[in-house]
C-alpha cells in the first residue's frame, strides 16, 4: 500500500458514503468498509460544497439525486479528472457524467436472464462464485434486471440478458469499469445496493472490499485500454 499515492497524507485510502433518505442502509455502509479504510458519510446534497481533495472513493446508493447529481457534473468530472474514483448504484435515467449511459431493462422471460455471467471480472469479481452470489435466498433478479452501455475502453465485468420473446437478444454488461485517461475510475454497478450481495464483513472471499480494493490498487482497466468491447 505504501507505493500508492493516495488523495489525503496518510496511509489508508477514504471512502465517503453520499446518504440519500431513501437508501434502505444508509448506516449500514461503516460496518462493511474494510478494516484498514477510512470511512466518512455525508448527505448527498452536501456533494455541492464538499471538499473532496481527500477523498478516494465516493459511493452513491441506487436511490441519489440524479437530477442534483446533474446540476453539479462539472464537479464530477474535476474530482474525477484529479484522479478519484466513483462507486455508483442505481438506474441511470439522467446521466450526469459523461460517461453514463441510460438504464435498459432486458427481457424477464426467460427468467435465466437474469443470472448473472462473468466477463472480465479481473480483480473486481475474479472470487466470486457467479452460480451464486448475486441470488438473494437463492432467487435471481434482485442483483439487477438490466445493464446500461460502457463507455469506449470500459472493462465489462459481468454480463446480463438474453432472447426476448421474439427471440431479439438483448445482453450487455450489468457491471462495468472505466478509467478517465489521466484521471480516476468509474465502477457502474446497475442495480440498487451491489454491497447487499456476498459483502458481510464475515463472508470470504468480500465483493465490497473486492470492489474497493480494486478500484484503488487495482491497474483495471489498463490506462491505454483497448476500445473495442468483449
Amino acid at each position: 500500500m505504501a507505493d500508492r499515492a493516495f488523495r489525503h497524507d496518510g496511509r489508508r485510502p477514504h471512502l465517503l458514503y453520499l446518504r440519500s433518505t431513501r437508501s434502505y442502509n444508509r448506516d449500514r455502509i461503516g460496518g462493511l468498509v474494510p478494516q484498514d479504510w477510512r470511512y466518512s458519510a455525508a448527505d448527498i446534497y452536501d456533494l455541492e460544497t464538499a471538499d473532496l481533495a481527500e477523498v478516494d472513493v465516493v459511493m452513491l446508493s441506487g436511490m441519489a439525486d440524479q437530477i442534483f447529481l446533474k446540476s453539479i457534473e462539472s464537479k464530477l468530472v474535476q474530482y474525477l479528472a484529479g484522479g478519484g474514483h466513483f462507486l455508483l448504484n442505481g438506474h441511470i435515467l439522467l446521466p450526469f457524467l459523461p460517461c453514463l449511459s441510460p438504464f435498459r431493462a432486458v427481457p424477464p422471460r426467460p427468467f435465466t436472464n437474469w443470472m448473472i455471467r462473468p466477463a472480465q471480472p479481473g480483480a473486481y469479481f475474479g472470487r466470486m462464485d457467479f452460480e451464486s452470489f448475486h441470488r438473494h435466498e437463492g432467487l435471481l433478479g434482485q442483483y439487477a434486471r438490466g445493464f446500461s452501455d460502457a463507455p469506449a475502453g470500459a472493462q465489462w465485468l459481468c454480463l446480463i440478458g438474453g432472447p426476448g420473446p421474439d427471440g431479439t437478444v438483448l445482453e450487455g454488461p450489468v457491471d462495468w469499469v472505466w478509467r478517465m485517461p489521466g484521471g480516476g475510475k468509474v465502477f457502474m454497478h446497475n442495480g440498487d445496493h451491489i454491497e447487499q450481495f456476498c459483502s458481510d464483513p464475515r463472508h470470504q472471499p468480500n465483493l465490497f472490499h473486492d470492489i474497493l480494493n480494486a478500484l484503488v490498487f487495482s491497474d483495471e482497466p489498463a490506462a491505454a485500454a483497448a476500445e473495442e468491447r468483449p
